[in-house]
Order: C-alpha cells, then sequence, then structure tokens
C-alpha cells in the first residue's frame, strides 16, 4: 500500500509542475469573499506563495471504524494537489497489521485496504467514493489555501461568519459551508453531500462535518492543528477520525 502512495504522489507531482507558483496578493484575492480573505490575511498567506501542493505530516491520527468500535491509532501519510484537484493519503493501524490507500484523482475515488499489504480487506471505487473523497478535499481547503482560487470553485458570502463553496470536478458537484469565529480563524465545515457507506454498496447522505479545534505556528504561517471528523447520524453524532497535524510542507516537489 506504501509503495502505492508513492507511486500516486509522484505521478501528481509530475502533473503539479506545469503549473506556475505564483503569490497571495490582494490583487490576487480580491474577488474573494470576505472571510476568505480574512481568513488568508490572519494566518499570515499574504505574500507568500500559494500552494499548488502539500504534504501532510501528521503528529498523530486515530480512526473508528464503527461507532461502536474502540479508536486504532493510525500511522498516516498524506499528499494534497491543487493543480490538478487530488489527494492520496496511506494509512497504517499501528496495533494490527492492516493498511489502506485512500486516492481522489480526475473524478476517480478509491479506498483499498488490505491485510499484511496482501489480502483484501476493503475495496470500494464507487461513484458514491469518489464524491465523498472529492468532499474531503473540500473540507481541506483551509489546509491548503491554494484551494481557494480553482476557476472550478464559487464562492457566496453567507454573512460576516460563514461562506458557502461549490465545487465541481470532472463532472461531480458538490457543496458544503465553512464557517469561522470573530478572529478570522476557520472553525468548521458541512456538507449534506457526502456518502455514508451501509455496507454491501449501499449508501446514504448524512450530514458530515471537519472541525479545527486548534492552530499553531508554523514559522510565519499559522496551520490547522487540532482536527475531528463526525458524522452526524440520526442516532447521534460518529466523530470517526481525530488527529493533530505536526507540520505542512507546501510545494514540495520530491
Amino acid at each position: 500500500m506504501k509503495s502505492t502512495f508513492i507511486k500516486d504522489k509522484f505521478e501528481l507531482l509530475k502533473r503539479n509542475k506545469f503549473h506556475k507558483v505564483e503569490i497571495f496578493t490582494e490583487e490576487l484575492i480580491k474577488d474573494l469573499p470576505e472571510p476568505l480573505k480574512r481568513y488568508l490575511r490572519v494566518c499570515g498567506y499574504i505574500n507568500t506563495p500559494f500552494p499548488i501542493n502539500a504534504n501532510v505530516y501528521w503528529a498523530e491520527s486515530w480512526l473508528k471504524l464503527s461507532p461502536k468500535k474502540d479508536w486504532g491509532k493510525l500511522e498516516t501519510i498524506q499528499f494534497n494537489s491543487v493543480k490538478p484537484i487530488a489527494r492520496v493519503a496511506y494509512m497504517k493501524f499501528i496495533s494490527m497489521p492492516v493498511s489502506a490507500r485512500d486516492l481522489y484523482r480526475d473524478g476517480y475515488g478509491e479506498m483499498n485496504g488490505k491485510l499484511l499489504n496482501l489480502i483484501k480487506v476493503v475495496f470500494d471505487n464507487s461513484k458514491e467514493v469518489a464524491q465523498s473523497a472529492l468532499i474531503t478535499i473540500f473540507c481541506e481547503f483551509m489546509f491548503v489555501p491554494g484551494y481557494l482560487l480553482l476557476e472550478n470553485v464559487k464562492w457566496e458570502k453567507i454573512d460576516d461568519y460563514s461562506v458557502r463553496g461549490i465545487l465541481e470536478d470532472n463532472g461531480i458537484k458538490v457543496t458544503g459551508i465553512f464557517y469561522f469565529n470573530e478572529e478570522g480563524l476557520f472553525t468548521h465545515f458541512e456538507t449534506n453531500d457526502r456518502y455514508y457507506s451501509l455496507g454491501k454498496n449501499a449508501y446514504k447522505k448524512v450530514k458530515f462535518s471537519a472541525f479545527v479545534d486548534g492552530y499553531k505556528m508554523q514559522e510565519k504561517l499559522k496551520i490547522c492543528e487540532k482536527v475531528k471528523i463526525v458524522w452526524h447520524l440520526p442516532e447521534g453524532d460518529f466523530e470517526y477520525y481525530k488527529g493533530i497535524v505536526d507540520r505542512i510542507g507546501f510545494n514540495e516537489f520530491n
């Protein structure tokens, strides 16, 4: 699984090199809604290169496979591409020999998990997985703010503290709302467009949220640090992922 992750990442890096790295300026962001502009200013992105890719290095990460399961500690390695819109992540449980690769690229989504890197325990590349994987990228737009200037995302200001985003990629269209606090920091994202797996190729759309509970300084930038992901199921909230970001490596071409 890890070798597959590395292969996917370097294929995306080759495509990234065709895109010019621009600088975040007030002129460049002038058409964004004010909450997004305020976020970029507060976090120190103005007059810095905007990311066309990023390695997200997790200090800690945990996954809960179902509401009744215990938390499982993970090793997580993640790469996001802005142009093209893509994300690939490698996850390995610390306590058992199960690893997985999660992919979105060019309208295709795939979750592939194996035992001992040999025996398939999960494989899903359905259209529902593709849409859900695109939403995972969508909720990470504030992690990697180069996404904010993509031509295929449209922004609608709701009020001084929230913005609706409409993202379309390779025929998949999703909508989500981004919320900010009085300081201008992003606090959470929510959508009703993500699919929850019921098993046996059955899915239903369930409200989904991503929360940022803390920030940290990375040189002159303020980046998201503490994260949790929640499904709002009819029987109650199911927090299934949580993690702490060590650092984010922007525009690392290796």
